[in-house]
């Protein structure tokens, strides 16, 4: 009886299917042929496209990825180097010395890396040749003070060894002044970098806040009197004059360093 309904049953759909051929027009059938294989190549274009999608993401996730490790690993290997840099120099230099020489390195990194540096306001940020000078000067006070403490340090010292002491000591406070006047310079320069950075950020601060007001001064005075009106905005920004101050004391300490290079190559 089962198979009996089933059987009817498909027979009827086909009847009812032969009926609806017969009845529904040709070009009705064609028009729903062309809007069903309209509907499945759009089904197909945007799968694909929902794919690439989803493709470029983990591409882009991937190299987000990897550029999070590799900067992860450039800092590693600075943070070694500095350290194997540092450990040399307590070495070579004394603890003393070293942390000279290091406050320097720190200064001059941190002009390097500054925002005034990167836009060009600060010229020659290069100071290689400073630090090697002084860790010259240092390293040879170091060498220096080793050999008279030795000296120093024998029993029954005659009048030439009070004399040659006395010469080392004043050789070795020589170098060491030079040095430090040096490393001072190169600090203020930071410094004056680090004040540049503010002075320019402030600038940006006072031009976003600048346009807020004069949009807001048109948007009002249209309310109030039916015309826009622009704000007289000709002055010269605050922020602006404190960035060229600072640029102008920045490049006079800098003339010291590059004076004390030519008096040092003389």
């Amino acid at each position: 009886m089962s198979s009996s309904f089933s059987g009817s049953a498909v027979g009827g759909f086909l009847v009812l299917a032969v009926v609806l051929i017969a009845i529904v027009p040709k070009p009705v059938w064609i028009l729903l042929l062309i809007l069903g294989g309209a509907a499945l190549i759009t089904w197909i274009i945007l799968a694909i496209g929902e794919e690439d999608r989803k493709c470029r993401a983990e591409a882009e996730e991937r190299d987000r990825a990897d550029a999070y490790e590799q900067a992860a690993e450039a800092k590693r290997e600075r943070r070694e180097r500095d350290q194997r840099a540092r450990q040399e120099r307590i070495a070579t230099l004394g603890k003393k010395n070293a942390e000279v020489v290091e406050s320097a390195v720190v200064a001059a990194r941190q002009v390097g890396d500054s925002e005034a540096a990167h836009a060009g306001w600060l010229g020659d940020v290069d100071f290689t040749t400073d630090i090697q000078t002084i860790t010259g000067s240092l390293k040879k006070a170091y060498d220096l003070r080793l050999v008279a403490d030795r000296l120093a340090g024998l029993e029954s010292p005659n009048d030439d060894d009070r004399r040659i002491l006395a010469e080392a000591k004043a050789t070795i406070k020589r170098l060491e002044d030079t040095a430090n006047r040096r490393v001072v310079l190169i600090v203020k320069c930071a410094e004056e970098a680090q004040h540049i950075d503010d002075s320019l950020r402030r600038e940006r601060e006072d031009a976003k806040v600048a346009a807020q007001r004069a949009e807001l001064h048109a948007e009002l005075s249209a309310m109030l009197y039916g015309v826009e009106a622009t704000p007289d905005t000709s002055s010269t920004s605050p922020a602006v004059d404190s960035v060229m101050a600072r640029v102008q004391a920045y490049r006079e300490i800098k003339g010291e360093i590059d004076k004390a290079r030519l008096d040092g190559a003389a």
